[in-house]
């Protein structure tokens, strides 16, 4: 075996440098080679920040934007101010990420001032697009605050609606008994003696008129009846009950409005046990004010019934509008018993919509202790219970994710929301929406969702579409390179868990770069390696970056190796409950008598499985290498779409127009999108659109 090569093995075995081809990797400034394109994050257009306007759901900075210089028109003032808009949305965004404003508008006052100084046409285009857009809002980045801000957001802006609901219905109930108790005061003969009489017509004409007699035949002609002590004092308790109220407080009750929002399960279990007494009362005194408005009120029936109720059930009905209970939970947090106290909650029904969130997927106590340990389990468990809304995210996907995490609050029963912030110090200067997006990628941290309410089975409730390529075992990317000949070279490359923990400065000792002149036919990709680990005297390797675009070639060690495997298998777990490569089906259709062959002459030729070649000047995209970002598909939804894997292609040319196609080729952010040639000739400004789309071409 030659000594390199010796050398090679041993390290993979032992995780030990022992010669000079081969060199640690920390303090390299190295990233594996499909991340290093986005090392620059500030130059690449996506969701980030968010903007958190009270009173509408979250809305994306670019999504503003977009809808800003929608119909603008196509001239060339509209262009002008398409391009104005484009720098001063990148202005906003660095703004953001320099954390020199908090919010809409104090970051638009300064990235105006950089981007405008004395130019009137960019003053003029910034002052409409101001007209456009959110007077202001919170501007939340992708950072380790962004899962509690926007579940925060998203949670109040549904807890405004419930409390609003509530509140009117407990108000209308209020009205209804009042004028029941007017109505009887009204009929009552206190109501009709000299006194209140006289009150009631004022002193204008008290000199001139007969009160005695007025009240005598009032009195005589009243009907008998009115109500009995046993309901006034029902219809008085309930009133006190409904006056007092704490979950939505009526205006000018005095009352002092219950928190919903806690840090901790256990603050929130505690709140929920001390409060169940007058929750069950207040929904006793609701239900029961209903009756009695409604003169539906039966006390042989409904006296024994109310008083058997005590204070439980402990969940609420369907369709209830009582508040939610919203848990955020952080990593450092999130011991044994907060675990623990979070699944009691869970599985007691109760409606506690709960936000896990982990920085760190590697635990703090040594490197690969504990690969995500306290959050596999809980969203197992989770899921497991069958009744309980899951999504399980990286913070670079909450936007895309927005539906199904206002489905999540909108769920009658309880919610789990599990998030990987991306933020961890390991990994850090690293952006945390490059690092959470990283661990989805690479399936350490993989997307799911779980929606009871979708329908009767797995097959409808779960699923795994978030993730890239969710029938692969590990996503795949074209990787191009020119060599020291200066020849194109490629090939497909897999990023794997593996891929991932180069991120971590913790897994430095578990990489080692090898010397050009080292290179040879015995190292394989790590890929390969996971997915084949019986190849005697083979060696796992992986592309890494540095910062000026250089490639290396870098050596995973056996640990490395293992984990990635434990990984896969979890991940193949996962893909059988999303019906990827079921086992079961397998086994039946293996089990399955094999049908008749069909008639001869009905058998067709076979046909071989290949891409079609592009149609020469037709629009086309290099699916393979799609990254997913959703940038198209925002941009047109009926001209692209996304296949199988998750990745672009386009579905309908004609949906759209090739100023469309130029712009989704501009903002790719892997440069995939190919506009071709316009279909119409006519099409305004197309002439400048020709000279954009050529890079592309």
């Amino acid at each position: 075996m030659h000594v390199a090569h010796q050398d090679q093995f041993a390290f993979y075995l032992t995780g030990r440098l022992s010669s000079r081809v081969l060199e640690p990797i920390e303090g390299g400034g190295l990233l594996p080679a499909l991340f290093a394109p986005y090392r620059n994050l500030a130059a690449l257009r996506h969701d980030f920040p968010l903007v958190l306007t009270p009173g509408v759901p979250a809305r994306s900075l670019s999504w503003l934007f977009d809808a800003a210089v929608a119909d603008v028109g196509a001239d060339a003032a509209a262009e002008r101010l398409r391009g104005h808009a484009r720098r001063m949305e990148n202005a906003l965004r660095r703004v953001a990420a320099e954390g020199a404003a908090e919010t809409l508008a104090a970051a638009w006052d300064i990235a105006a001032g950089r981007l405008a100084g004395a130019d009137p046409a960019v003053r003029d285009s910034l002052d409409r697009l101001r007209r456009t857009l959110p007077g202001d809002g919170v501007l939340a980045g992708c950072d380790g605050r962004l899962a509690a801000r926007l579940l925060r957001h998203e949670w109040s802006e549904r807890q405004r609606a419930r409390m609003a609901s509530l509140q009117a219905s407990i108000g209308r109930l209020v009205a209804g008994l009042e004028d029941i108790l007017k109505a009887d005061d009204a009929a009552s003969p206190e109501a009709r003696s000299p006194e209140r009489l006289r009150a009631a017509m004022g002193a204008g004409i008290a000199a001139s008129f007969d009160f005695d007699t007025m009240a005598r035949l009032l009195a005589g002609a009243a009907p008998a009846g009115g109500l009995d002590e046993t309901r006034r004092r029902r219809i008085e308790w309930l009133l006190a009950v409904l006056r007092a109220q704490r979950f939505a407080p009526l205006p000018g009750s005095g009352a002092t409005p219950y928190g919903f929002a806690f840090d901790s399960c256990a603050a929130a279990l505690q709140a929920w046990r001390e409060r169940l007494a007058v929750h069950a009362e207040l929904r006793r005194a609701i239900a029961m004010a209903r009756l009695e408005a409604a003169g539906e009120y039966d006390e042989a029936r409904h006296d024994a019934l109310f008083a058997g109720l005590g204070d439980g059930p402990a969940a609420q009905p369907p369709g209830a509008i009582m508040p939610d209970y919203l848990v955020c939970v952080a990593g450092p947090d999130l011991t044994p018993d907060a675990a623990s106290e979070i699944v009691e909650a869970l599985g007691a029904g109760l409606p506690f919509k709960v936000l896990v969130q982990t920085d760190d997927l590697l635990g703090g106590s040594g490197f690969m202790a504990a690969l995500g340990l306290a959050v596999r389990p809980l969203a197992a468990t989770a899921l497991g219970l069958g009744d309980v809304h899951v999504l399980q995210a990286g913070a670079s996907q909450l936007f895309g994710q927005l539906a199904r995490v206002q489905a999540g609050l909108a769920h009658d029963g309880p919610a789990l929301f599990s998030v990987y912030s991306g933020a961890g110090p390991a990994t850090a200067p690293l952006p945390p929406y490059l690092v959470s997006a990283a661990a989805v990628e690479s399936r350490a941290f993989p997307a799911f969702a779980y929606d009871p309410g979708a329908g009767p089975d797995w097959a409808s409730r779960f699923s795994l579409d978030a993730n890239p390529q969710p029938g692969r075992d590990w996503p795949e990317h074209a990787l191009g390179w020119e060599d020291a000949a200066h020849q194109r070279q490629g090939e497909t490359v897999a990023f794997s868990l593996i891929d991932f923990l180069a991120l971590d400065r913790r897994a430095a000792p578990h990489f080692a770069r090898i010397a050009p002149e080292a290179w040879n036919s015995n190292l394989i990709p790590v890929a390969e390696a996971v997915a084949q680990p019986d190849q005697e005297g083979r060696v796992p390797c992986l592309f890494m970056a540095d910062a000026e675009e250089g490639l290396h070639k870098v050596l995973a060690d056996d640990v490395l190796l293992r984990e990635a495997r434990r990984c896969l298998g979890r991940w193949r777990a996962l893909q059988e409950l999303g019906g990827i490569n079921n086992s079961h089906a397998a086994r039946a259709i293996a089990a399955a008598p094999p049908a008749a062959p069909p008639a001869a002459e009905a058998v067709a030729a076979p046909v071989e499985d290949a891409a079609p070649e592009p149609v020469p000047g037709a629009p086309y995209i290099e699916t393979a290498r799609c990254s997913s970002c959703n940038e198209c598909i925002r941009l047109n939804d009926r001209m692209f779409g996304y296949d199988a894997n998750r990745q672009a292609t386009i579905i309908d040319p004609t949906a759209g127009s090739y100023r469309q196609l130029v712009e989704a080729a501009e903002t790719c952010q892997v440069s995939v999108i190919h506009p071709g040639q316009p279909r119409d000739a006519d099409e305004p400004g197309l002439a400048e659109l020709l000279l954009r789309a050529a890079p592309f071409l």
